[in-house]
């Protein structure tokens, strides 16, 4: 059995990198196909081989693929941007990769942030006052692909166009290549690494449109978090609090995540741990990453509450350790549970105190200062639950 484990993990990679390679291939013959080149041909098998020039073309064509990747990436996001601002909405933050700009109370600033399975991201909100009767959905989350298929248009016209040298056109054609990609990722509906793509937002808003509303609260709530408001200064009625079950989709479950953290802001942490356990319930329906966010988090609640160690040792497996260290620069909550699992159940009262001080000392570099409110005070009513658990 362990052979064939072994086995299983040399060969998916494996058969990933070959499948790569066959779309690969396949998506540049299209842009070739698309193109109509046929000047660069291959050259006779019977002329002697330049591995120089071989080596030279396979490490240029490599490096335009990542180029044009990062670049694709980044233009993307400026399209949800230049959307999103034509239609009403309200910068909040702008991310590639890690680095993040960020709009806080004291204007633009530069932090690290990070989610996994994706690589940038362009947040905006609406309006406090907006009539939530008309919110603007369709051009907002479609405003990335068409940036990628608007690239790629341009790409294939420019190679049509212009009698370019090698360098150049294969510049174009993996920039063309990379843009029909990512307009496939992102538009084909799909929830893929646990986060809905943008062909999914728009096919599940489409269909409810009274998820429309829900959406744009959510948005509303993290320009607020970025502002450095907490959960319990905003109104109520941002908080969907519909419970959800397996038939939910990705909105739905963000915005019952964003109702449990208003529980927990309001110090109704028994209420937050029922809904954490609700949504946990919904099982494999739930997205791996909406499940990894909420299992530290009940694991957190469970502490501060009933603390059954033998609730918390179920939970508490070496991926959601390993996710929620992790994740721990990125997010203040990861901290607070960190915190709350090594003082209420490991009762290691230094280690915790580590996490206390990390993020005391980074709260300023957190992208969202209202959460990091919350956090510090899960992190006092954990210590305040430390002498009970001493006491018995």
């Amino acid at each position: 059995m362990s052979i064939f484990i072994k086995m299983k993990k040399i060969l998916k990679p494996l058969f990933g990198l070959i499948c790569g390679a066959a779309i690969g291939y396949i998506g540049i013959m299209l842009v070739m196909w698309l193109v109509g080149d046929d000047q660069q041909a291959v050259e006779s098998s019977s002329e002697t081989i330049n591995y120089g020039r071989l080596v030279f073309g396979i490490i240029t064509t490599l490096t335009f693929l990542v180029l044009s990747i990062f670049l694709h990436i980044i233009l993307h996001e400026i399209g949800h941007l230049i959307t999103g601002l034509l239609t009403g909405y309200k910068f909040i933050s702008f991310r590639a990769f890690h680095l993040t700009l960020i709009n806080t109370e004291k204007g633009l600033k530069w932090k690290r942030f990070f989610i996994q399975g994706t690589a940038g991201q362009c947040l905006l909100d609406l309006p406090e006052d907006q009539d939530m009767k008309k919110v603007p959905w369709f051009w907002y989350n479609a405003g990335g692909v068409l940036i990628n298929l608007l690239l790629t248009v341009i790409s294939i016209v420019v190679l049509h166009i212009f009698n370019l040298s090698v360098l150049p056109q294969t510049f174009f054609i993996m920039f063309a290549f990379v843009g029909i990609a990512m307009a496939l990722l992102n538009g084909i509906p799909m929830v893929a690494g646990g986060v809905s793509n943008d062909g999914n937002n728009i096919l599940v808003l489409w269909r409810h449109p009274e998820l429309r509303v829900i959406m744009a609260r959510s948005l509303q709530i993290v320009g607020m978090l970025s502002r450095g408001k907490r959960p319990k200064e905003l109104p109520k009625e941002w908080f969907a609090c519909n419970p959800v079950n397996d038939k939910c989709n990705y909105i739905e479950f963000t915005a019952r995540i964003n109702y449990m953290a208003w529980l927990e802001d309001q110090g109704k942490l028994d209420e937050a741990r029922q809904v954490a356990e609700e949504i946990m319930a919904v099982g494999k329906q739930l997205p791996q990453l909406l499940f990894n966010e909420v299992c530290g988090e009940r694991v957190m609640l469970e502490l501060l509450t009933l603390n059954r160690p033998e609730v918390v040792q179920q939970l508490w497996t070496k991926s959601i350790a390993q996710y929620t260290e992790t994740n721990g620069k990125y997010s203040a909550m990861k901290k607070a549970v960190l915190f709350t699992y090594e003082l209420l159940y490991k009762q290691n009262a230094k280690q915790a105190n580590t996490y206390k001080q990390y993020l005391l000392q980074h709260q300023q570099d957190y992208t969202m200062p209202g959460e990091v409110l919350t956090a510090l005070y899960l992190i006092g009513l954990a210590e305040d639950k430390m002498p009970q658990i001493e006491s018995k």
